[in-house]
């Protein structure tokens, strides 16, 4: 009787330690793929965006910002689109054609260039500045400062037509566009707001406003994503046009940065662990998963389909890594795979799937013996 109870309470008292450890250890899951080196120049390489299998980003090996390109489907392939004196920054990119930020005329313009075509198109000359371009389709939209004001503005490559989107005069910067949303950060309340208008209804409405800051806002079909200082850190938040709901996508104390989005999936530069590193969620199935801890210093991601690009100081400068989701990470196999490894796992450890039965049951041998003293076990 002593001996059974004294059993039954060593094996409660080992379930309940093993599980605390193992929820004490829990780590986010890794995403499953591939990570590898794209550039590693003298100097910095930053700002890198992705289209297909093309990789862009803004190159100081010069001793001035450049614009190279990549190209995965030649393999290890540089080739520089923009390499003036002068400094070109901020690349976007749409298929084959990118957009940048161009200082050749003293002021700041914003040129294209076709990779396809290897032609290059200069979209804005008026003499004030143009930044900060983004990219989708024919529309290209950017930050002009023509009225004094930072406004954004819009261009058509099939009409060839420049638009003013907004008028008010406050600040409106960091502009981003997807199909017939543009989207920007927006002063006009006195504190940083989110802002979006339809192209093809001219219908401009605020997406959040709110005392705190929210800044760098993307868009990508019926999600709106940003940073937002509400919790008086840099969170990562998202809107849904077609319930206009606002909902959280990674609240933590430390901060979630310079967010991107493609095919439903987010990423950011997350400082929860030691410096930051890149983190993803899905917003179908609501799960969360490291991209890449090697470094500390990894930031300004960009996403495209199963590809992920990102800035990384691990080598003293910053360099372009980029990591390639196994496509066995998603879609149906996905899900029967993960079943067959849940599977896997019932059988070699069936208390690290059911945890909070393993210590009720526990609980439950020790209660019944002590009022059954003839039960054995």
């Amino acid at each position: 009787m002593k001996h059974n109870i004294f059993s039954i309470t060593f094996i409660a008292v080992v379930l309940f330690v093993v599980l605390g450890a193992s929820a004490g250890s829990a780590a986010i899951e890794a995403l499953k793929g591939t990570e590898q080196e794209i550039n590693s120049a003298f100097s910095n390489q930053v700002s890198p965006v992705i289209s297909g299998d093309y990789i862009v980003w803004q190159d100081e090996r010069n001793g001035n910002w450049d614009i190279y390109m990549y190209d995965l489907s030649v393999g290890r392939t540089e080739t520089a689109l923009f390499e003036n004196p002068q400094d070109e920054v901020d690349p976007a990119i749409s298929g084959s054609r990118v957009v940048v930020t161009d200082n050749r005329r003293g002021n700041y313009d914003i040129y294209m260039y076709d990779i396809a075509s290897k032609k290059e198109t200069q979209i804005t000359t008026d003499k004030a500045e143009q930044k900060e371009p983004a990219i989708s389709g024919d529309i290209i939209v950017w930050t002009d400062r023509r009225n004094q004001n930072t406004d954004i503005y819009m261009y058509n490559l099939t009409s060839k037509k420049e638009t003013q989107v907004t008028t008010d005069k406050a600040d409106q910067s960091q502009a981003a566009v997807w199909g017939d949303v543009i989207v920007w950060k927006d002063m006009r309340n006195g504190n940083e707001d989110i802002y979006m208008y339809n192209i093809s209804t001219g219908i401009e409405k605020p997406v959040v406003i709110d005392p705190a800051a929210q800044t760098n806002p993307v868009v990508e079909g019926n999600y709106i994503v940003w940073e937002d200082r509400r919790a008086g850190n840099l969170d990562i938040y998202m809107y849904e046009i077609s319930s206009e709901k606002i909902i959280p996508v990674c609240i933590d104390p430390s901060p979630q940065k310079t967010p991107a989005i493609s095919d439903g999936r987010i990423v950011w530069a997350d400082g929860r662990n030691k410096g930051t590193n890149i983190f993803i969620y899905d917003i179908a199935t609501g799960q969360e998963k490291t991209v890449s801890t090697a470094s500390e210093y990894e930031s300004n991601p960009s996403i495209d389909g199963n590809r992920i690009v990102w800035q990384d100081r691990r080598k003293g400068s910053m360099d372009i890594f980029m990591f390639t989701e196994d496509s066995s990470g998603t879609g149906a196999d996905a899900d029967e795979e993960k079943a067959v490894e849940a599977g896997d796992g019932a059988k070699k450890s069936p208390f690290s799937i059911y945890p909070v039965s393993a210590a009720v049951i526990a609980a439950y041998l020790i209660i019944t013996l002590r009022k059954n003293g003839k039960r054995k076990i």
